[in-house]
């Protein structure tokens, strides 16, 4: 297992059992009194929590505590990317809580146990990734439409960059952005693009960038780019445009 890359077995530690959860769902649909039907709304997502239990080794009680101080370090980050073992997929999130047991063996004499227990709970969501840890990506050039499938099963943020070929004044996309509450289909305006700039909707950070300088104000946008699971058709108003769009497909 590792936690940011860092192999925990550098603690001496292995992981031993993992308890995956899946995302809560919080929905605010109710059934006012007197009214003949209820009133729905669609449901958003949060995180789901995922419980890890590591054996800890040492050659004594100090080594011990010591490798979990270590273990529990390489948690402290504002977010840590979890690969654990025998899963596919990586889990980005933050340490709630953890729970330590020393001589879970039973032995008479704690200074001659050399193993003890630590237990971690995250808040996390699950996605996909390429091996070499890049997003999946997918490019068309001079194109009113290209299709991007998404192999998430839930709403996943992309990033999406569009390089002009020609200088243009007004360029519509469709298919990234929608109606968080009804699902619709909205547009996006981006306005004075320059050739061979790249603009870039970060649906994961949230900036707006032109070859690397801020563009909120020439772009028109209600939401973060985002791709549905399945097939996703976004097309332009343009065939002189080159268009990449990376994701890390997600999952409840």
């Amino acid at each position: 297992m590792k936690i940011n890359g860092w192999d925990i077995s550098g603690a001496q530690a292995k992981q031993w059992n993992v308890t995956p959860g899946f995302s809560n769902i919080e929905n605010e649909s109710e059934w006012q009194r007197g009214s003949p039907l209820p009133f729905f709304t669609t449901g958003s997502i949060g995180f789901k929590t995922l419980q890890i239990t590591f054996l800890v080794y040492g050659s004594g009680r100090n080594e011990i505590l010591q490798n979990c101080s270590t273990l529990l370090s390489k948690m402290m980050s504002e977010s840590v990317i979890l690969e654990l073992d025998k899963f596919e997929h990586k889990f980005c999130g933050y340490l709630v809580k953890n729970d330590f047991t020393e001589n879970p063996l039973g032995k008479l004499r704690v200074t001659s146990n050399r193993l003890s227990k630590l237990t971690v709970e995250f808040s996390c969501y699950e996605f996909a990734e390429q091996p070499d840890g890049s997003p999946f990506a997918e490019s068309a050039s001079g194109m009113l439409e290209t299709v991007v499938t998404n192999a998430g099963n839930i709403w996943t943020p992309c990033i999406v960059e569009i390089t002009p070929k020609v200088g243009t004044e007004k360029l519509t996309v469709t298919g990234i952005n929608y109606n968080p509450d009804t699902g619709e289909k909205l547009q996006i305006v981006i306005r004075n693009l320059t050739t061979n700039k790249t603009v870039i909707l970060d649906g994961e950070t949230g900036k707006i960038t032109e070859a690397g300088v801020n563009k909120s104000a020439d772009v028109d946008i209600w939401s973060l780019p985002v791709l549905g699971p399945g097939t996703n058709r976004i097309t332009l108003d343009s065939t002189w445009m080159d268009i990449k769009v990376k994701y890390r497909p997600r999952f409840m």
